[in-house]
């Protein structure tokens, strides 16, 4: 018989189609539709190859197939081995790349008949190879052909449960490599949702934790970014770093974290039902070496690995710190200005812009753009003291709080001394170009009470002026 046929469901074949010695093939196939009854609500539907086997003899019948490229190998298959155990250990050896022993134990037909024999539908989700090297998740679904007790048939149905993510990979052994990280994903995860990163379309793969309002189960329905980014934040994060959260997972941070890297990861505070828990999230790409590739992430709670107060301790040091330059993110460091603010204690607050920034990025790349960034940062945790806050706000932008620091001349002598290192920066890539910067700075004196964003302004006012020299300037509002 043909492998390539579309058979629909419940459609009898017409024997004279074939040629005549396997007409009474087709034929005793037909008598076998005709009996077969009791075929689950759904599963005609959802899944584009059905087989029937029978438990006693394990011999297998062609149902209903789609003719889909994706199960062409498979109903091939069916018919090269129409023996059910035989079949079976092909079809794992062959197409499973994930946890095969286990899926090997799962499809024995004993434990498949513990699973079924009362009218459940027992099903085993995996990734599948195909011969031409397509990814996708799949689904193998099992379910007795009548009522219990009263059939020897069973059924074995499978689809492509999420065709959406499905790439085709050359390299199957790279492809091997993501598949061990999807898994992993899928193992210590809650919550995994995969994100088109130019469109922010949200399509949710697993939902077994907090449920965001407007979301739903898992499923092919398409949600913009915005629920999952800014919904979620507003209802679940703790709100000390909630502003932070807003940052660290906006597409703009992810896209730029994913640029030079395959797994973005960070920690962050959850408040429920009145008790802060600890949690993490990972952004990893499908396919680094395909250009805007989509992207999985993950959140889950890790409350358990935090066993002490120095583990503790460590994972706040994570949620705070920039991951690109290693001193604290703007999150973290403007609490801790507002903090050190609201304890009476005077500073300096000063903003620190990147010169043309975007002319290194765009014409000697973002690697080399990276390691000014790097640079910089290095620059300013050598020359600041311990007690001095150093963060970095975003992109090229820096800031610091320089304690006990409240007169111009000071200042001046400090900022010099940070002009002149970060000249110093040797960047190969930059060739005789020298990196400046431009900055602003303004004074937060003893007794005055400012909010951080007024103090924010007023030096972010003293980079606008310092843009208009030429070399790295500072100006005081």
């Amino acid at each position: 018989m043909q492998s390539d046929l579309i058979i629909k469901e419940n459609e009898l074949i017409d024997p004279s189609m074939y040629p005549e010695e396997q007409r009474s093939l087709v034929e005793d196939f037909n008598s076998r539709i005709r009996r077969l009854t009791g075929i689950i609500t759904g599963i005609g539907k959802e899944y584009h190859t059905i087989w029937v086997i029978n438990s006693n003899t394990k011999k297998m019948y062609l149902y209903r197939s789609t003719g889909e490229s994706t199960n062409r190998y498979a109903v091939e298959l069916g018919f090269r081995f129409d023996d059910y155990d035989r079949f079976i250990e092909e079809y794992v050896d062959r197409f499973v790349v994930n946890s095969i022993e286990s899926i090997q134990r799962d499809v024995r037909l004993d434990v498949v008949f513990s699973r079924i024999k009362d009218g459940e539908l027992f099903t085993v989700d995996y990734m599948r190879l195909a011969e031409d090297g397509n990814m996708s998740y799949h689904q193998m679904a099992f379910a007795l052909a009548g009522e219990p007790g009263e059939t020897e048939n069973f059924i074995l149905a499978f689809r492509d449960i999420d065709k959406s993510i499905r790439k085709h990979i050359a390299d199957k052994r790279y492809l091997r490599e993501q598949l061990d990280i999807v898994e992993t994903l899928s193992r210590d995860y809650y919550n995994i949702f995969k994100i088109n990163p130019q469109t922010g379309d949200v399509v949710i793969l697993k939902l077994d934790g907090y449920v965001t309002k407007g979301m739903e189960g898992a499923g092919e329905k398409i949600y913009p970014y915005d629920v999952l980014y800014k919904q979620y934040v507003k209802d679940r994060v703790y709100s000390e770093d909630q502003e932070w959260m807003y940052d660290a997972i906006s597409l703009d941070t992810i896209n730029s974290k994913l640029k030079d890297n395959s797994e973005y990861v960070s920690s962050y505070r959850v408040m429920d039902k009145g008790e802060v828990h600890y949690y993490q999230f990972t952004y990893i790409l499908i396919n680094a070496h395909i250009p805007n590739s989509d992207m999985l992430a993950g959140f889950k709670n890790v409350d358990d690995i935090v066993a002490s107060a120095k583990e503790r301790q460590n994972l706040e040091i994570l949620a705070s710190t920039d991951i690109m330059t290693g001193i604290l993110n703007r999150g973290s460091g403007e609490r801790k200005v507002i903090d050190a603010m609201a304890n009476n204690k005077a500073g300096m607050l000063c903003i620190l812009d990147v010169d043309n920034f975007k002319d290194i990025n765009d014409n000697l790349g973002h690697n080399v753009g990276d390691k000014a960034l790097r640079g910089i940062a290095d620059v300013l945790k050598n020359t600041f003291r311990d007690d001095d806050i150093i963060f970095r706000l975003g992109g090229d932008e820096y800031a610091a709080y320089v304690m006990n620091l409240n007169d111009e001349e000071a200042g001046k002598a400090v900022m010099d001394r940070v002009f002149k290192e970060i000249a110093k920066l040797d960047i190969p890539e930059l060739g005789d170009r020298k990196i400046c910067v431009s900055a602003g700075a303004v004074f937060c004196k003893e007794g005055e009470k400012h909010s951080f964003e007024e103090l924010y302004k007023l030096a972010d006012s003293g980079v606008y002026e310092s843009k208009k020299a030429s070399g790295s300037a500072l100006n005081f509002r």
